[in-house]
């Protein structure tokens, strides 16, 4: 049956469309950042969801019919059936190998991937090394990909070293990585019915594809969060250099989520806040990674959707070093006055909503902060209200008070 609402579909991007480029809509766009929270209240659990992504059919329904968000997040969950196919060990999963219970969350652990005297074996071949040392670490099954030579491409050379193939170690890698494949094909497949099942119910596709800033993947994926900061004082070329070639995969992203024709491209910032570095570090090596992706993605046409996780109270003026109405910034923890005040005339703004209220919370108190929210961000356009960070847990009647409040206060 077809989802039948006067608040389709075309009216929503409208209305999204009108904060971004800072003008006041018909009200203010309601649009929470969803992770696992669609399962909230369907008796499946995040285990069952990881492992099968199909299993958010009706819980999208469910969600998206009993609030009609102006845009829409797909559930923002690894795959456990990919990680589990290939024993993958730097992410601890529920009902996982760890323990976890089936109801939790997932962690991405701080593991290291590069030694200190590893950056150049890096720089100067990274292929290589992401696929022998890398994977190979990451996913348990992956071990014997450490033996395979896929860098000879001279004379003679490079016909003895497809040898490496046939070691059995190698090969039994190679057939778990074909295994893993496969599953995250069905992963992919599954994704993109759920976001077809949102468009059928008007709800406009928001993320659905994204990446981190150059920093960040390195420091997320390959040297660790507490290895980098300390290398920007002893190493700091070496740094930079690891950077500038996972830019080059940041921008391969980019050139996909291009051809794909999506509108928006999630950057989550996790490196670059108050408390990791100062200003002036910031400026000098996390902004200007974070800057060449949304120029990139602005000259695609695809809107830059930033979550800035953690404080970030002292990078609000270089955050405003953008084309106006062209990127979404969303804060989690930071003076949102301030921000309006700074950014209002530069970008659209959201979040800062924190998500303890949508679970502790009672609807009189969320409805105030909602009020709240809106009397200071709203005025003139260029807001859209979102929660602090990605929403996993809630409780039904304090989002009904959060959405119902929206609605009612946030018209202009």
């Amino acid at each position: 049956m077809t989802y039948q609402t006067e608040n389709t579909i075309d009216k929503r991007k409208k209305r999204v469309a009108d904060v971004l480029a800072l003008k006041e809509p018909d009200r203010v766009p309601f649009a929470p950042a969803i992770g696992t929270a669609y399962l909230e209240y369907s008796g499946v659990t995040r285990a069952a969801a990881m492992r099968d992504f199909t299993c958010f059919k009706e819980p999208l329904r469910d969600f998206l019919t009993r609030y009609e968000v102006d845009l829409f997040w797909a559930p923002t969950i690894y795959p456990s059936n990919v990680m589990e196919a290939l024993d993958t060990s730097f992410i601890n999963w529920p009902g996982g190998p760890t323990g976890i219970p089936e109801n939790s969350g997932f962690q991405i652990t701080d593991k290291t991937f590069l030694q200190e005297d590893q950056y150049d074996e890096f720089i100067k071949d990274p292929s290589a090394f992401l696929f022998n040392k890398v994977y190979s670490a990451r996913h348990d099954k992956l071990k014997g990909l450490e033996k395979a030579v896929i860098n000879n491409v001279i004379e003679y050379g490079h016909f003895a070293s497809l040898s490496s193939f046939a070691d059995p170690e190698v090969q039994e890698a190679l057939n778990y990585l074909m295994r893993g494949g496969e599953e995250a094909l069905k992963w992919l497949q599954a994704n993109a019915g759920n976001v077809e099942l949102a468009v059928s119910l008007e709800a406009p596709p928001c993320v659905i594809t994204g990446c981190t800033n150059a920093y960040d993947a390195f420091a997320d994926m390959l040297r660790g969060y507490i290895n980098v900061p300390m290398d920007l004082f002893t190493m700091p070329e070496k740094v930079v250099e690891a950077c500038e070639v996972m830019d080059m995969y940041v921008k391969q992203a980019i050139d996909g989520a291009a051809a794909m024709g999506v509108d928006y491209f999630f950057i989550p910032l996790h490196g670059g806040t108050d408390e990791l570095m100062s200003v002036d570090m910031y400026e000098k090596y996390y902004w200007p990674y974070l800057k060449r992706m949304i120029d990139r993605l602005i000259d695609y046409d695809i809107t830059p959707y930033i979550l800035t996780e953690g404080k970030y109270d002292t990078r609000i003026e270089t955050l405003s070093d953008v084309p106006k109405g062209k990127v979404i910034y969303m804060f989690e923890q930071v003076d949102i006055a301030r921000a309006k005040k700074i950014l209002g005339g530069t970008a659209c703004i959201c979040g800062n909503f924190p998500t303890t209220s949508l679970n502790f919370g009672t609807p009189e108190q969320v409805t105030e902060d909602t009020k709240r929210m809106l009397d200071v961000c709203a005025p003139g356009g260029g807001f859209i209200m979102n929660c602090s960070i990605v929403l996993d847990n809630y409780k039904r009647e304090l989002m009904d008070a959060w959405y119902e409040a929206t609605l009612k206060y946030g018209v202009y």
